[in-house]
C-alpha cells in the first residue's frame, strides 16, 4: 500500500478538523496558515496566538497607524530559544497608551516646485 506525504495527511486532518470545527474566517486563514507551516490542525496555539492578536488589536483601537507602529517596534522582541520574535507584553504593560507620541510634526513638508 502506498503511504501518504505528511502534507497530505495534514491536508486532509485540516479537512475533518474544519468540518467538525465552526470556525470565522479569520481562524480559517490562520489554521490553514499553520497547517501550510508543518503543524497539525488540532495543535491549538494556532488559536490561542489568534486570541492574543484580537486582544492586542482591541487594546490598540483609537490608535493612529503611527502610534500602532511604534508600540509595535517598542515591544517586539527576539525569543533565542525558538528563534522567532514575539510581542513582550512586558515591555506592553511599561507603555501608557493614553500618552503615546502624537507624531503629528513628521508630515512630509510641501515642496515648492520651480513651474
Amino acid at each position: 500500500m502506498k503511504k501518504k506525504s505528511k502534507y497530505r495527511v495534514r491536508m486532509d486532518e485540516l479537512k475533518r478538523f474544519k468540518k467538525k470545527h465552526k470556525l470565522t474566517k479569520k481562524e480559517k486563514e490562520r489554521v490553514e496558515m499553520w497547517v501550510e507551516s508543518g503543524h497539525s490542525a488540532y495543535d491549538t496555539r494556532w488559536w490561542d496566538e489568534l486570541e492574543q492578536e484580537e486582544e492586542l488589536d482591541e487594546l490598540l483601537c483609537g490608535l493612529t497607524d503611527k502610534q500602532k507602529e511604534y508600540v509595535y517596534s517598542y515591544c517586539m522582541n527576539w525569543n533565542p530559544f525558538i528563534d522567532e520574535p514575539y510581542f513582550d507584553y512586558e515591555r506592553f504593560e511599561e507603555l501608557d497608551l493614553k500618552n503615546l507620541p502624537t507624531f503629528e510634526s513628521e508630515e512630509e513638508p510641501e515642496i515648492d516646485l520651480p513651474f
